[in-house]
């Protein structure tokens, strides 16, 4: 998994990073924010809105889409993109791994 900088949060999604997927993320933004608050944050009219911006075609809670949403609101990136070490250590990690 990859990691990813939140930068409106001053956190990290990924395996070792403050939250490990982006539900939780949104969950927390709830927490922290007045539901209104929270809403405006992911540029959403209403709870509504937010459910249909990360569901998938199969009615199912999509987590790509949760980390578009995210990214773009949250004035996110991937890390691994811009760390060629880390980028080196999948490599390695897949040939390790045979593929």
């Amino acid at each position: 998994m990859d990691t990813y900088k939140l930068n409106y949060l001053n956190a990290t999604v990924g395996m070792f990073g403050d939250f490990s997927n982006f539900k939780d993320v949104i969950d927390y933004v709830f927490e922290i924010n007045t539901y209104k608050k929270a809403l405006d944050i992911f540029d959403c009219d209403d709870i509504q809105d937010l459910s249909e911006t990360v569901t998938n075609d199969q009615g199912m809670f999509d987590d790509e889409k949760a980390r578009q949403l995210c990214i773009d609101c949250l004035d996110g990136e991937d890390l691994d993109d811009e760390d060629p070490e880390a980028e080196w250590g999948d490599e390695m990690y897949c040939r390790a791994a045979g593929k």
